[in-house]
């Protein structure tokens, strides 16, 4: 029998007992969204943090002049939301959005609690995890500022190649910081390679 994901990832950065899965999956709901619809808008306080089964979100910061800039696209096996504003009870300053259909492990604020309070090999799955996340933002924050979006597509085509096949240009184009012709642009550049 195939591992469910959530047991799957859990195990890959933590040695989580298969014995406490159930009583965690228990404390998660299945949620569905369509693509397009938006999970959480800046301003708002997040309600969940989600596992995705299926499908792909992007997070993203819309600029005082109305610019959407996607600060990440996440895919199935990973976590996504606003972690600090479940957590604060805070107004996020993103926006998150579903890039398909998708299905995703929903856990609320007192249930993700609870779980840490109460399963210790989730907490410290937590506690290496989070780690492993600030040390990601960091390398993707140093990205931003030295990656031309030239660089940013040979980084996609080298470790991704499948999303440039699994979503529209437009959203390739929002995720470089580029307009579409700019993208057409640089794909065309990037053949010869």
């Amino acid at each position: 029998m195939e591992k469910h994901p959530l047991l799957r990832e859990l195990q890959s950065k933590h040695d989580f007992p298969e014995a406490d899965f159930q009583s965690l999956l228990d404390l998660f709901e299945e949620r569905y969204y369509k693509k397009g619809e938006i999970i959480f808008r800046a301003g708002e306080i997040v309600k969940y943090a989600f596992f995705i089964l299926q499908g792909c979100f992007r997070q993203f910061y819309i600029n005082a002049e109305g610019t959407e800039s996607t600060i990440y696209i996440m895919e199935e096996g990973r976590w996504i939301g606003e972690m600090s504003s479940l957590i604060n009870e805070t107004p996020t300053n993103m926006s998150l959005q579903a890039l398909e259909d998708c299905k995703v492990l929903a856990i609320t604020k007192p249930k993700w609690e609870y779980a840490i309070r109460n399963i210790p090999e989730y907490s410290l799955y937590h506690i290496k995890n989070h780690y492993r996340m600030i040390a990601w933002l960091k390398e993707q924050l140093g990205r931003a500022v030295t990656e031309k979006p030239d660089d940013i597509y040979r980084r996609l085509l080298k470790d991704s190649p499948h999303l440039l096949q699994r979503l529209p240009q437009y959203e390739i184009a929002k995720y470089l910081g580029v307009t579409p012709e700019t993208l057409s642009r640089i794909r065309k550049r990037n053949l010869t390679l």
